[in-house]
């Protein structure tokens, strides 16, 4: 997780991405079969979002299933093969990530369709 060099430094000095590797390492400990990461590129300059989407193709890989909740799409687009959207507080789209789709696009028509649901006007 590239924390090897931090000496003595406390966690309570890391940086954002350095407690973003801290956290992933910590739940790999115990081998999970599955790995749930919230935002998990948040806080992590771009060599280590390359390292960690690699690392996470990885996990899947070699059979954790590994569930992303992101709002930046193209994180998501870049990491996953099967997406879930969540409006409403229930799963509203789930499928296989097909290569050019815009999820953009998928995400805010399931945005709309719900306002529209609530009698809001869709824009």
């Amino acid at each position: 997780m590239d924390l090897a060099d931090t000496g003595k430094k406390r966690t309570g000095r890391f940086s954002m991405g350095m407690r973003q590797r801290l956290g992933l390492a910590l739940a790999l400990i115990a081998r999970p079969r599955l790995l749930v990461l919230d935002e998990p590129t948040n806080g992590l300059d771009p060599i280590g979002i390359e390292e960690l989407r690699d690392q996470i193709r990885g996990f899947a890989a070699a059979g954790t299933t590994v569930i992303v909740s992101s709002h930046i799409l193209s994180e998501v687009q870049q990491m996953a093969d099967t997406i879930g959207i969540i409006y409403g507080g229930r799963l509203a789209y789930e499928d296989a990530l097909r290569p050019g789709q815009d999820l953009e696009e998928l995400f805010m028509s399931f945005c709309r369709e719900g306002r529209r649901g609530r009698g809001e006007v869709a824009a």
